[in-house]
């Protein structure tokens, strides 16, 4: 995976985003208290996150040791491998500690809690100086752990803070070969394969995944590292130290139009997907042409038989037509 010391955020946004491959970013949170009280223990670390604790309950998820420690799905994908509860801060940290003690304890973690809500005041004392302030950071605590592969619909900025996290990539054209499940029945609100760990797959039940991950590039974070992820890049990201790793993270995606956020990529997806899904195969292969055309294609010179003006939405879209054609697609699809 490519690699950079010393990045600012010019060299950020016109080098790394630009280019949609991951990078590491070495020793780009360096210089947080987070990153040092992580150096200094587990105890001392929770001792500090205490400190800022508001109070308020985050979502905790536990499973049983099992060899991969992934959260993932249970063997007939009729469920999932954990549980799931809303805990204070206090009572979780009081958790890892005891678990700490334990030769092969449960896998135990805080996922994606937002940062302003639960610990108030750590963002601003450890700020990301590669992004403006108004993206809110999310933090991730736990003992040893794997996410298995899924995909995010937005740029993301993974800050190592204390422990250590190997993250493999992917690009979004290994979908065919990641046995994905279904994108509304997931682990998480992401996409995310049935494999519990790429790197442990039985090459019997899932063959395809060696292919995949000759496709693959592997980076092993420590304290004070961070790591760009592009949209839709997949990721499994395993936190190996065996009591703490802290992660805070920052996804983020530019105005769709003036006032309105881009969060239709998802929606458009399972839209799709129900829309087409009863058609036969030449219908099908009809549909995926078309898309490849307006959705995919038609930009550029390929737009010069239309004058500007007269684009429509192959053109500019304000935020005025942007409201009426969500309008419009409401009314289609309440239709009866």
């Amino acid at each position: 995976m490519k690699q950079v010391h010393g990045i600012t955020r010019e060299c950020f946004e016109r080098d790394v985003v630009p280019a949609y491959e991951p990078v590491v970013m070495r020793g780009a949170v360096g210089h947080w208290p987070l990153v040092a009280q992580g150096r200094a223990g587990l105890e001392p670390c929770l001792q500090y996150l205490l400190g800022f604790d508001g109070g308020q309950p985050v979502d905790a998820v536990l499973a049983k040791p099992e060899p991969t420690r992934a959260f993932s799905y249970r063997p007939g994908l009729d469920g999932f491998n954990f549980m799931r509860d809303k805990r204070p801060f206090g009572a979780l940290f009081e958790q890892l500690w005891r678990y700490s003690h334990f030769p092969e304890p449960p896998s135990l973690a805080v996922q994606s809690a937002l940062v302003s809500e639960a610990l108030p005041g750590l963002a601003q004392t450890n700020a990301l100086p590669l992004l403006d302030t108004a993206v809110p950071p999310r933090i991730w605590i736990g003992n040893r752990a794997t996410v298995p592969a899924h995909f995010d619909d937005s740029h993301n900025i993974a800050c190592v803070a204390a422990g250590r996290r190997r993250f493999t990539l992917l690009p979004p054209q290994c979908a065919p070969l990641l046995y994905l499940g279904p994108p509304d029945h997931a682990p998480t609100p992401a996409p995310m394969s049935i494999v519990p760990d790429l790197h442990r797959a039985d090459p019997a039940q899932f063959p395809l995944v060696s292919e995949a991950l000759a496709r693959a590039v592997v980076a092993e974070l420590e304290p004070g590292d961070a790591i760009y992820i592009p949209p839709l890049w997949f990721h499994q990201v395993e936190a190996l130290a065996p009591h703490l790793n802290i992660l805070m993270n920052y996804w983020w995606r530019p105005l769709a139009a003036p006032g309105r956020p881009d969060d239709l990529h998802l929606a458009a997806l399972r839209l799709a997907m129900l829309a087409l899904r009863h058609l036969p195969d030449g219908e099908r292969e009809g549909w995926q042409a078309l898309f490849g055309h307006y959705v995919f294609g038609a930009r550029g010179e390929g737009l010069a038989h239309i004058p500007p003006a007269q684009r429509h939405l192959f053109g500019a879209i304000d935020a005025e037509r942007d409201a009426a054609l969500r309008r419009e697609l409401i009314g289609m699809l309440t239709q009866t």
